[in-house]
């Protein structure tokens, strides 16, 4: 019996990276409201270009068995532990005790994964079909050319002709398709990146295989009382989808147990039995038993990396997918409940200063609604960060005399890190700096002249301090001195006439006030040696000097 591996297009695309979990999330919600496909979803919504999705459609329709599975493997060839590892199906510790377990004992690897409960006899034997078909000859639709194909970048007749040429120059597909003006290198290096995102896609679906049961075609039993009446002629099982009509119909004659085969672990069931009797009367229906989905959710520690050292406070995050929602996820370290999560983001922080350094298990769990769990572990090493950053060569030179704008800087590195480092002027914070290098500019000009003792302080992220020695330095920027002032190419003032005689005389009079303006422009008295000569006030001897300028006795 063929082996089924049930893939949901949207675990496709989280298999290979198409996507995030959250990207995903947002997409299913909105498919429930507008009841577009998937593919739809994602385009209309930017999340994914609609060439990209064509290819995860191709290996959901290869993905109905095992065999299938196989056959399409394509890129370069991968060693079954490096296989393993970049897929996060095993640790790189586990590796490397199946590989000294293996020096130890004689054995094939493979074997040595087997024994040590990593993986399955039929794991074992599609993984080592799938190495077998990587570095084949034959065609398939994830090879290169077949993949530039369906993206739309080149047609079949440049892909045949380029396959001609290959076979003749030996040289890599790409290498021709660019030789021959068909692609640029940049698609070449698309179509590779693609190829190895669905890659991931096609081994996830493959090492699903012997996980747990639900991943092939679901079965369900059923027993019920038998009836009493003496025309009692036989049972018949009635079962469908949950929220749906139920037109799957089972007649077991007289018969008080069924066996229901290939159910799809995606979906829920409800069953019913009804009785019928010789005159072909047909009973109500029992009691309702619902069959809940089996197909576990999948989940991934996304943050931090497998194998990663860690201090201070780490934010701990996972990915998780499920057919039916995802219910919560459950952190564990060494196996002790340590946060919860029952909506994305999926993550907590988690402190390890307050455990003792070395080895964690770090287990993300995630439950759907049916109870179902999916889990994904890494192994982190607790390190303790005690050592204070150094921080050395701080600049300008001790003793230094400065002025203006003076570029202040130093040096700092920690075993772990520098989070940031601080500079101080008698004591004073003037500035802090993220990021190397570690400098800023000191406006001594804002400040006063005299001795000013300068330091600076380099932090990492446990808090440890490192500090300077003092630089003492001096400041004297010297004053500018004041130039006399003249007043150059003064705008000259309106021509005087009759009405301007007529606004002396008025303000003279007391009848107007005077604008500084008018101050400005009508104050021409007395009139000495040709020209006037401002006393600072209007009185009737401007309106009569005005009056002379007009008439041209002046």
């Amino acid at each position: 019996m063929r082996q089924l591996i049930k893939r949901h297009i949207g675990q496709i695309l989280l298999d290979g990276g198409f996507l995030p979990n959250r990207d995903l999330d947002r997409a299913l919600e909105e498919q429930k409201h507008t009841k577009e496909l998937l593919g739809q979803v994602l385009v209309r919504m930017g999340l994914l270009k609609e060439r990209d999705f064509k290819v995860p459609l191709i290996v959901q329709q290869h993905l109905g068995d095992i065999d299938g599975a196989v056959r399409i493997a394509a890129g370069e060839r991968q060693l079954l532990g490096v296989l393993l590892v970049h897929s996060g199906h095993i640790t790189n510790q586990q590796l490397d005790h199946a590989i000294a377990e293996q020096k130890r004992s004689g054995e094939k690897l493979g074997e040595v994964f087997m024994r040590l409960g990593l993986l399955s006899e039929r794991q074992l034997t599609a993984l080592l079909d799938f190495q077998k078909n990587q570095c084949g000859a034959t065609s398939g639709p994830l090879r290169l050319g077949e993949l530039l194909i369906a993206t739309g970048f080149i047609s079949r007749k440049q892909l045949d002709e380029a396959l001609q040429k290959q076979s003749i120059s030996h040289k890599k597909l790409g290498e021709v398709l660019i030789d021959a003006g068909y692609v640029r290198p940049s698609l070449v290096k698309y179509g590779i990146c693609l190829q190895k995102m669905v890659m991931g896609s096609v081994l996830a679906a493959i090492l699903s295989l012997g996980m747990n049961a639900t991943s092939f075609a679901s079965s369900a039993k059923f027993k019920w009382d038998p009836n009493t009446e003496s025309d009692l002629a036989g049972y018949k099982l009635h079962y469908g989808v949950k929220g749906e009509a139920a037109t799957n119909l089972l007649d077991v004659g007289l018969q008080t147990t069924a066996t229901v085969n290939g159910l799809d672990p995606d979906n829920t069931y409800d069953f019913t039995v009804t009785a019928y009797n010789t005159s072909g009367l047909e009973s109500s229906s029992s009691n309702v038993v619902t069959v809940l989905e089996s197909v576990l959710p999948v989940v991934s520690v996304s943050n931090p990396l497998n194998n990663a050292k860690v201090n201070d406070t780490v934010l701990v995050q996972a990915n998780a997918f499920d057919n039916a929602g995802v219910a919560k996820v459950e952190f564990y370290v060494n196996d002790v409940l340590t946060s919860s999560a029952s909506a994305a983001p999926y993550q907590f922080y988690w402190n390890t200063q307050a455990v003792a350094p070395g080895a964690y298990n770090l287990t993300a769990k995630a439950f759907d609604a049916a109870g179902n769990a999916g889990v994904s572990t890494v192994s982190l090493m607790v390190v303790k960060d005690v050592n204070p950053p150094t921080v050395s060569s701080i600049l300008p030179l001790q003793g230094s005399s400065l002025s203006g704008s003076v570029n202040v800087s130093c040096s700092a590195s920690d075993d772990v890190g520098v989070s940031k480092v601080e500079f101080y002027a008698n004591g004073a914070m003037v500035a802090a700096v993220n990021t190397a290098p570690y400098n800023y500019a000191w406006d001594t000009t804002a400040v006063a002249n005299g001795s000013y003792t300068l330091t600076a302080k380099a932090y990492d992220a446990a808090g440890n301090v490192g500090q300077t020695g003092n630089l003492v330095v001096s400041v004297s920027n010297n004053a500018p001195s004041a130039e006399p002032l003249t007043v150059l190419n003064a705008a000259p003032s309106a021509p005087l006439d009759i009405a301007h005689a007529l606004q002396a005389l008025q303000i003279a009079v007391g009848i107007l006030s005077p604008t500084d303006a008018q101050k400005n422009q009508l104050d021409v008295a007395p009139y000495s040696n040709g020209q006037s000569v401002p006393d600072g006030k209007i009185d009737v001897s401007d309106a009569l000097v005005i009056l002379s300028k007009v008439t041209g006795k002046i």
